[in-house]
């Protein structure tokens, strides 16, 4: 398990404008609450929080301007829905002897025998939430697909777990091989029957023009 440290101040003013100032100044506007404690309103350097939060990093040491330290994980960020830009985070005081849930990815290895063969790989389920203490849980989960073949599937219960368990049904679908859609091309009989038809519909009008011009 990674981690990663964050330096956090308090932030004081919370009105309507108070976090688009920040933003201003490069600052990430934010939460930090813990189970039976008031929430408390921060904020901390914006491009650090990025940075760190592109590493897969599951638990912060969130350090206080006091100096205290508090073993954290980010609940919940938002972003702005036209540029991505991250604009707010939640964040969560754990203990290390609690469990606590976490989302995290799923990357798939290896090049199924199923793809040689002319099949399609499809990655259903990216990102699954896990249960176990803060420091046992791992980044992201690895499920290999090498072996797998055209009508194949791989459930979580595939994935190998350790000191951790699913929080979701181990029978979900993770990823299979399915046999590509075939586009069938017209049998020389129905294009020979189309073609009869574009001939009489030609002779019919070149009928229709003769009849005209002797009226």
């Amino acid at each position: 398990m990674a981690e990663g440290t964050l330096n956090i101040e308090l932030r004081e003013k919370t009105g309507h404008h108070a976090p688009k100032a920040l933003r201003n100044e490069g600052r990430l506007p934010g939460i930090f609450y813990a189970p039976g404690e008031e929430a408390i309103p921060i904020h901390l350097d914006a491009k650090t929080f990025k940075r760190l939060n592109q590493q897969e990093i599951n638990v912060y040491n969130v350090i206080f301007p006091d100096g205290k330290e508090r073993k954290s994980i980010v609940r919940d960020v938002q972003r702005n829905p036209l540029t991505d830009v991250i604009t707010h985070v939640d964040i969560l005081g754990i203990r290390l002897d609690q469990k606590i849930r976490l989302s995290v990815g799923i990357i798939l290895t290896g090049s199924p025998a199923g793809v040689k063969e002319g099949g399609i790989l499809e990655h259903l389920l990216r990102e699954v939430e896990i249960e176990g203490l803060p420091l046992e849980l791992p980044e992201h989960l690895e499920l290999d697909v090498s072996e797998l073949n055209i009508g194949d599937v791989l459930t979580l219960k595939d994935i190998p777990v350790d000191k951790f368990k699913f929080v979701t049904d181990i029978h979900h679908a993770v990823a299979n091989v399915i046999t590509p859609k075939v586009i069938e091309e017209p049998v020389e009989e129905e294009l020979e029957l189309l073609e009869g038809e574009e001939g009489e519909g030609v002779a019919e009008e070149g009928a229709e023009g003769e009849e005209e011009k002797s009226e």
